[in-house]
């Protein structure tokens, strides 16, 4: 089975290799976790290896001077990694179908930062609640069809919110779409110390697997 490296040593020992190149990976955990440093991590690698990366950010919030602290060599880093900034869930949709016919061998890797963030806002102003969890359920397959189909790694983080039945867990945005399509789900807890990754489910590994770590300049370091 084809891996490919998350950009840092010890996350690349916690899953034996590295993300799996046919499968969706979602990580998840509240604002501020480190989500999106770890996605940034794993496409500074693909591209500094060669590959283009696409990169769909809904948040807005990439920032260049993160890569640059990333990757001594930023300007080819840059180069590679293909930004989309979509503002509402129908250019999401319409970006998704697009990338289908985009995903070809010089691609290494499709990020998608995250995938909840205007689904939850279209869910918020949109009635048709069915139609919008129909649309978020055919861009996963999308995703899942690339990732399977073309042996190109697919890496999207998602939100989360708490579960009041249980006050110390908490649950992805939307649920069992976003279970059922990710073959590799990584949760990350923030502590006022540290962070803290923790295997929630994979095809192959034990779940629980952890690790504690911090965020610092040029990445990710474990504790």
């Amino acid at each position: 089975m084809v891996k490919v490296s998350t950009g840092a040593g010890f996350l690349d020992t916690l899953l034996e290799g590295g993300y799996d190149s046919d499968i969706l990976t979602t990580i998840f955990g509240p604002s501020g976790a480190g989500k999106t440093n770890l996605c940034l991590l794993a496409a500074v690698k693909i591209a500094e290896a060669g590959k283009k990366v696409l990169f769909i950010d809904t948040e807005g919030g990439i920032a260049v001077e993160r890569i640059k602290q990333m990757s001594s060599d930023h300007e080819t880093v840059l180069q590679r990694i293909l930004f989309f900034n979509p503002v509402t869930f129908v250019e999401q949709n319409d970006l998704f179908e697009k990338i289908k016919s985009m995903a070809n061998e010089q691609i290494g890797m499709i990020v998608v930062d995250s995938i909840s963030m205007l689904y939850r806002l279209e869910l918020g102003k949109s009635e048709e609640v069915y139609e919008v969890n129909s649309a978020l359920g055919r861009q996963i397959a999308y995703l899942v069809e690339i990732a399977r189909r073309k042996k190109i790694p697919v890496l999207i983080t998602n939100q989360v919110y708490a579960d009041f039945d249980h006050r110390d867990e908490v649950k992805m945005v939307g649920g069992d779409l976003l279970k059922y399509g990710s073959k590799c789900l990584l949760e990350i807890k923030r502590g006022e110390e540290f962070r803290e990754i923790i295997l929630r489910k994979h095809r192959s590994l034990p779940e629980g697997k952890k690790v504690k770590f911090k965020i610092v300049g040029q990445g990710i370091e474990e504790i």
